[in-house]
């Protein structure tokens, strides 16, 4: 009997010290509003692309004034890519470009090749000027960290093949697919 009140007893500590550690913070936030993620695949374009493409985003908001980001991809059936971007716009709606990860907008080329994988940042200087959609430029940087907040931006693969883009997936909030907790997510599934 005692040993399993012992038990119970560590158990319980252990989890109020769990509980009591603070959050990591990214910048100012204590959840994930730091953190985001889209999974990219030819149905979520505008039109749908039937490919065997795909790729995924990853990034993190660092100091309210940077975003870290990683893009990976592979199977580009359309070639290499000429440009990748984060759009403003909701699901199954195009809308234009705020911010280059690759291709244009003082940012590098894309790899010369059909997988691949693109790491940067994006600072306020890197905002595009979207004024039929109300940002500004660079100015509108915490704009654009709203949007993404709010998931109405996406990423978008574009190459010779597919100029308006072989694989796009919407940008959410979280780290990647295991800070799901069980849950399936309509936005993650290519068909």
């Amino acid at each position: 009997m005692k040993r399993s009140s012992l038990a119970a007893l560590v158990g319980t500590l252990g989890l109020a010290a769990l509980l009591a550690a603070p959050a990591p913070a990214f910048g100012d936030d204590k959840d994930d509003k730091g953190q985001f993620r889209a999974r990219l695949g030819g149905y979520q374009e505008t039109p749908a692309i039937s490919t065997q493409a795909n790729g995924e985003f990853r990034a993190r908001l660092r100091d309210n004034s940077t975003i870290e980001f990683e893009l990976r991809y592979a199977n580009l059936e359309g070639g290499s890519p000429s440009a990748a971007h984060i759009h403003l716009g909701q699901r199954g709606v195009s809308g234009g470009v705020v911010a280059f990860l690759c291709g244009g907008g003082g940012k590098a080329n894309c790899p010369a090749a059909a997988a691949g994988t693109v790491t940067g940042t994006i600072v306020a200087a890197d905002i595009q000027a979207l004024p039929a959609q109300g940002i500004a430029g660079p100015a509108e940087f915490q704009e654009v960290v709203r949007a993404l907040r709010a998931g109405v931006t996406y990423v978008n693969v574009h190459n010779a093949t597919y100029p308006n883009g072989e694989i796009r997936g919407q940008i959410r909030r979280g780290e990647g697919p295991d800070d799901r907790k069980g849950k399936d997510r309509k936005d993650d599934k290519d068909d």
